[in-house]
């Protein structure tokens, strides 16, 4: 088991740029122009590139800033240097991309369709340590906090992220017409579901025996955020006798790992410990 030599998954910048790229495809091809909107300060920005004429490229980067830098102060400072890119290709992709007609002239397809490619794009920048707008603020296990404090009560972030959409989709129907902003509503659905399902899709349950079993805990939490639970190996492993099962049943812990990890975990262990085994378990979970 030796991951291959330049694996994507040791360079997390690379995904928070495609993700960028994606979601700038979802805005420019498929919302814009239907006069739909995303959610969050992408959809902010949109709504003031049509009455201030400044283009919303331009906006989107100068907008989502402050939002880069205010959780860039609640987490390690890698987390900037990976979303910069990010936002960079966000931007820029819709610049670029701003004159290409729609893919579809079905609200409903680009609603569905262009939210589904806004959702790829933030969660797949979100896993990998960049942020493109509110969508993963409180999915990915990054030291970004998923409550604040108000009035002594801590609120869950995405309840107000969910309040601030759902003012922005209000003010959208005034400015854009209601049906636009109902596609836009969907449009945010598809694209919170997407985000969601890329963190908590499908996982495959694999298990791990190795002799430096604390090892390899600590670099998988330390590089994936993920925590490990013991399991009797003795279930898992035939045809073995019973002292080396024993003696595996002290050392064998089971992770939960989504499909899209699965090199990076595959990687980590073979960097903690060269002679860990690694087994899949038949049952898939959502």
């Amino acid at each position: 088991m030796r991951p291959a030599s330049g694996d994507a998954s040791r360079f997390p910048v690379f995904y928070t740029v495609i993700g960028g790229i994606t979601a700038s495809v979802g805005l420019e091809l498929f919302l814009h122009p239907h006069d739909m909107i995303a959610g969050g300060v992408t959809g902010i920005s949109r709504l003031m590139s049509l009455y201030t004429q400044e283009h919303f490229g331009l906006l989107l980067f100068v907008l989502n800033l402050p939002l880069m830098l205010l959780y860039s102060l609640s987490t390690h400072k890698p987390m900037l240097l990976r979303a910069l890119p990010g936002l960079f290709a966000f931007s820029g992709s819709a610049i670029i991309l701003s004159p290409f007609p729609a893919v579809s002239g079905h609200p409903v397809v680009c609603a569905l369709g262009g939210g589904i490619c806004i959702g790829l794009g933030a969660g797949l920048a979100a896993r990998h340590g960049g942020l493109l707008d509110s969508l993963g603020l409180n999915e990915s296990d990054d030291g970004r906090p998923s409550t604040l404090m108000l009035t002594h009560r801590k609120i869950p972030l995405i309840q107000i992220v969910m309040l601030c959409n759902c003012l922005l989709l209000i003010t959208a129907g005034f400015v854009l017409g209601w049906e636009p902003a109902l596609y836009s509503a969907l449009s945010c659905l598809a694209a919170y579901e997407t985000t969601r399902l890329m963190f908590t899709g499908l996982r495959r349950m694999v298990c791990v025996v190795s002799k430096k079993q604390q090892a390899v805990e600590d670099a998988i939490h330390r590089r994936l955020r993920l925590h490990s639970t013991p399991i009797r190996s003795s279930t898992l492993i035939e045809g073995k006798t019973k002292s080396e099962s024993d003696k595996k049943e002290q050392m064998a812990t089971i992770y939960s790992v989504h499909l899209l990890d699965l090199q990076r975990f595959k990687a980590v262990i073979q960097m903690a410990d060269p002679e860990a085994e690694i087994m899949y378990m038949k049952r898939w979970e959502r």
